[in-house]
């Protein structure tokens, strides 16, 4: 595995969101749907990775609710992204792979205006800054199939670093190679789904991971 490009999932990889972002769906949740708020956090856990409208109708199919707590979900997290940072370890793991040559990405089904606040906001320099647009373009397919218009680049040539199963999902339906950051979730729910997918536990293993190169301080 000699990736091109690395394509960084946001909420819960790069940056430590997902603990904030959790509490509050499943705050919704509970007040919207009447689910237990404990399992509500769960729920929302569990479906991560995907957009909340999308997180929502798998819950909740066709439910007249949907819409109106994804939109109180998207314009509650407008007010809180100016807190939210790219971690350290990131940021020098991001640098240290660019200073070799490798292109990197974010990838998120957070909205694009969220991601490039995040991103631009922690001074971090990547080459591709990639979100949901409310509509098709979203984190998986779409997003792959982008980045291989606009680098020149195969999608053998990526791999995608994600928090949760869903990330490893998305990644292997786009044909593209993954590594999962055991975080939120344990390496064995990633071994569940592949059994042969690689698990690091820190940002800073990643380049020796795949490039053999040193990346933590």
């Amino acid at each position: 595995m000699k990736p091109a490009l690395v394509l960084f999932d946001l909420d819960g990889t790069i940056v430590d969101s997902m603990g904030v972002y959790a509490k509050k769906a499943a705050e919704l949740i509970s007040e919207h749907y009447g689910v237990p708020q404990e399992i509500s956090e769960e729920m929302y856990l569990k479906t991560s990775g995907l957009p909340f409208l999308k997180q929502l109708e798998i819950l909740f199919p066709a439910n007249e609710r949907n819409e109106l707590v994804a939109r109180s979900f998207e314009e509650w997290k407008g007010k809180i992204v100016k807190r939210l940072k790219v971690d350290g370890e990131a940021v020098y793991v991001i640098k240290s792979l660019r200073e070799r040559g490798v292109l990197t990405a974010v990838s998120s089904n957070n909205l694009q205006e969220y991601v490039e606040r995040i991103v631009r906001g922690s001074g971090v320099e990547v080459d591709y800054v990639l979100g949901w647009d409310g509509g098709t373009f979203m984190k998986g397919e779409p997003h792959v199939k982008y980045l291989e218009r606009v680098s020149g680049l195969s999608r053998k040539d990526f791999v995608m670093v994600g928090d949760s199963p869903n990330d490893l999902k998305l990644a292997k339906s786009s044909g593209v190679e993954f590594i999962a950051l055991e975080r939120s979730f344990s390496r064995n729910d990633f071994l569940s789904i592949d059994p042969g997918v690689k698990v690091i536990k820190s940002l800073g293993e990643l380049p020796r991971t795949i490039y053999g190169i040193r990346g933590d301080r």
